[in-house]
């Protein structure tokens, strides 16, 4: 009953359409009997976006199901563990410690989009103002080299994080067949570090004096965290002492280009964050140290008599410090580029593979640059309801995707879940998850 009523209120919006067979006029086929309309929503001339917020955390070590194995385990010996808790200990434990060693990662990502206005001229041409957007990186990264003592020299490793907010302008608009999409946006960095951990090992490292063989191992840490105001006072008086200057605001593009090969096949490229102007923080808080051992240095002889030469190994840290550049560190938002194809198996919008292949350059990672791609199939029934499933592999993650968006003109409500991780087999075993929520209204 509820259905009936909203094809009722909206008949007037629904938007009737069938291929070219179904218009004989344009075949010079006027006897031929009109074919079965299908109806479809049109897409809103006026939107506005509320509470959009997707969350994604994920790692590769620990999954829900060596969780919930480890769990059933207990619970059906609880009998026994009641009589000797020492089985907890020496039973075989389910969770594989193998896995960390061949090198671990933790992500984190989130989105807060809290308005956004959009304003569409009959599909034709649009723009639209995003307020206040919050995006948000983070992860720590320590590769297999160091974990297992493989022989390196300088392997970056270590956390990187960033905190954006910004200001964008979104519009679109058609040139022949393209239809072309941009969107401009203004940004400051509230928070920024790199990976700046750096590890070194030799196993054969000889002693220049003695000519005695050993290994070598240095890690060494110089993290800067540079804010948008001094933390070593109240953010909120930083902000209020005029701490924020026009160098601090960064500038730049998305870009996506799409071009109808056919009816059935689609081609576009994807630019995201292509940066125009950097933006700058001025303050930091150091973090800074090294770690040195060298075994070639060491005297048995010596260690009997509790004599270690000092050159055999060293530790140093300097106090946590606070500081000014004047000259600003210069900050860019990650970058991708995405090349994919929308491919209409049946000549029509129910059904759409969508495959894409690109790369991503993100300073947040050890390794700024990276794959991006993954394939998605879509389901659309209407332009009322649409779900996505996807394999997508974003951010160094692996995304096993469904998003389900429900259309009624006048409210859209977009809802989505994903297990993840940046190991294959781990993202299917729950390592991670995601979840997206947003609402729309319009007309």
């Amino acid at each position: 009953m509820f259905f009936i009523s909203v094809f009722l209120w909206a008949q007037d919006d629904i938007v009737f359409f069938n291929d070219s067979e179904s218009f004989p006029e344009l075949n010079g086929e006027e006897d031929l009997p009109p074919a079965e309309t299908k109806f479809r929503f049109k897409n809103r001339m006026v939107e506005v976006s509320v509470a959009n917020v997707s969350v994604d955390f994920s790692n590769n070590f620990i999954a829900a199901t060596d969780i919930l194995q480890n769990f059933f385990y207990m619970l059906g010996n609880i009998k026994d563990i009641q009589q000797d808790p020492s089985r907890i200990y020496k039973d075989p434990v389910v969770i594989n410690v193998d896995d960390f060693f061949n090198g671990f990662t933790l992500n984190f990502r989130a989105a807060i989009k809290p308005l956004s206005l959009n304003f569409n001229w009959k599909d034709n041409w649009g723009l639209g103002l995003d307020i206040g957007h919050i995006d948000a990186w983070g992860n720590i990264t320590i590769p297999k080299k160091v974990l297992t003592f493989k022989e390196a020299t300088n392997e970056p490793f270590g956390m990187g994080a960033a905190v954006f907010a910004d200001v964008g302008i979104p519009v679109f608009f058609h040139y022949n067949n393209f239809k072309i999409k941009i969107r401009t946006a203004a940004y400051v960095p509230l928070l920024y570090v790199k990976p700046s951990v750096t590890y070194t090992y030799k196993k054969n490292n000889q002693n220049p004096e003695t000519g005695a063989e050993g290994s070598y191992l240095e890690v060494n840490y110089d993290m800067r965290i540079y804010s948008l105001v001094d933390m070593q006072q109240d953010i909120m008086q930083g902000v209020e002492a005029g701490n924020i200057s026009g160098r601090n605001l960064g500038f730049d593009l998305g870009l996506n280009v799409e071009y109808p090969w056919n009816s059935w096949f689609d081609i576009g490229v994807d630019f995201i964050n292509i940066p125009v102007v950097m933006a700058r923080l001025n303050y930091y808080t150091q973090f800074k140290g090294s770690m040195t051992v060298d075994t070639s240095h060491l005297d048995l002889n010596g260690m009997a008599n509790d004599e270690v030469s000092e050159q055999a190994y060293l530790f140093q840290y300097d106090e946590k410090t606070y500081g000014h550049n004047s000259g600003g560190q210069r900050v860019y938002r990650p970058f991708t580029t995405l090349l994919y194809a929308n491919f209409r198996p049946l000549d029509s919008s129910l059904l759409s593979l969508i495959p894409s292949l690109g790369f991503s350059v993100n300073p947040l990672f050890p390794k700024p640059v990276g794959v991006e791609g993954g394939l998605s199939a879509r389901l659309d029934l209407a332009n009322l309801f649409i779900t996505t499933l996807g394999i997508n592999y974003n951010d160094r993650v692996w995304k096993n995707s469904i998003d389900f968006i429900l259309n009624f003109r006048a409210f859209e409500l977009d809802l989505g879940v994903s297990i993840q991780s940046s190991d294959f087999k781990k993202s299917w075993q729950g390592a991670g998850i995601g979840v997206n929520f947003g609402m729309k209204f319009g007309w």
